[in-house]
């Protein structure tokens, strides 16, 4: 065995005769793609699909055992890292780890199925795949909330906030002797979080980040964008938590969305060092806009 885990098998049936959709990225090959090792992490490197801001990023753990990879770009880019593991380490790929089922993430996953992969979802992503008709690997081990792997020499733990964050079925993958974690779209890179928070449940994404910042890893990858730190987890709850506050009193005071975002200062302190500040901003407070209606409760 490569590998032993505390997951759970999937039952392969619910997978017969699903329908799967065209994939639309199959051909998008004409980018730029790196595997570049981590600084001071012993077998751990980094594939990237595109130059910064990378497309699509995550965490390659080398064993003598095989490769165990955490997400994919699309085809051409699991085609090549495959090939370039292969090349470079005489390695295949033994585990592949899908953090959410946004297929963004997922697009090319097969590629490493067809190679002999097992696939590793949490729980919750079946449905999506399946219901979305997603090409993409089927997964053929999941879990509830937490779930441990040995692979090779190193122990890693795979979490899930039951709250969701960034997505329902989000699995942050933590590798305690190297002090790396994958924190995909949750974590940000001195980065504002993604337009107006696709998939979004705010309390999760706090208890996510409160998780990621109690076991204080050297290496936060964040599946995009560059590789972060745990302070830039600080500087991220700190922002997001402002956000939600000062949302949440202006909605409660009765100011309506047009003169609402213009009077939130949240994030303004980090227009120059942080990235997308005139992309993301304001759909970020649209995107808290939309939770902080959805939720409360006032008089009626």
């Amino acid at each position: 065995m490569a590998f032993t885990h505390t997951g759970e098998d999937v039952d392969k049936s619910m997978f017969e005769g699903r329908e799967i959709a065209p994939d639309p990225w199959a051909d998008q090959c004409d980018v730029e793609r790196s595997l570049v090792p981590i600084e001071g992490k012993e077998n751990l490197y980094r594939h990237t699909n595109n130059t910064f801001p990378a497309t699509h990023s995550g965490l390659v753990l080398i064993q003598d055992e095989g490769a165990l990879v955490i997400d994919a770009g699309n085809n051409c880019a699991a085609e090549w890292l495959r090939d370039e593991i292969k090349s470079r380490f005489d390695k295949d790929i033994t585990l592949a780890i899908l953090t959410h089922a946004h297929f963004d993430h997922l697009a090319g996953s097969t590629v490493y199925q067809d190679a002999g992969a097992k696939v590793i979802a949490q729980r919750n992503a079946l449905e999506p795949i399946i219901g979305e008709k997603m090409p993409v690997a089927e997964p053929t081990i999941t879990f509830d909330e937490e779930m441990t792997v040995t692979f090779g020499d190193y122990e890693v733990l795979l979490h899930h906030e039951t709250a969701g964050n960034h997505s329902n079925s989000m699995v942050q993958v933590w590798i305690p002797e190297l002090s790396a974690m994958q924190c995909t779209d949750v974590c940000q890179s001195e980065t504002f979080p993604y337009m107006d928070f696709l998939d979004f449940y705010y309390p999760g994404w706090i208890e996510t980040l409160d998780w990621v910042i109690d076991k204080n890893p050297d290496v936060v990858e964040v599946g995009h964008y560059s590789p972060s730190t745990t302070e830039d987890q600080v500087a991220l709850r700190d922002y997001m938590t402002e956000l939600h506050d000062q949302v949440l009193e202006l909605h409660r005071e009765g100011m309506p969305w047009d003169q609402l975002w213009r009077n939130v200062t949240a994030g303004n302190e980090h227009k120059d060092d942080w990235f997308g500040y005139e992309y993301m901003r304001v759909h970020n407070i649209r995107g808290m806009f939309r939770w902080v209606d959805n939720h409360r409760r006032g008089l009626w």
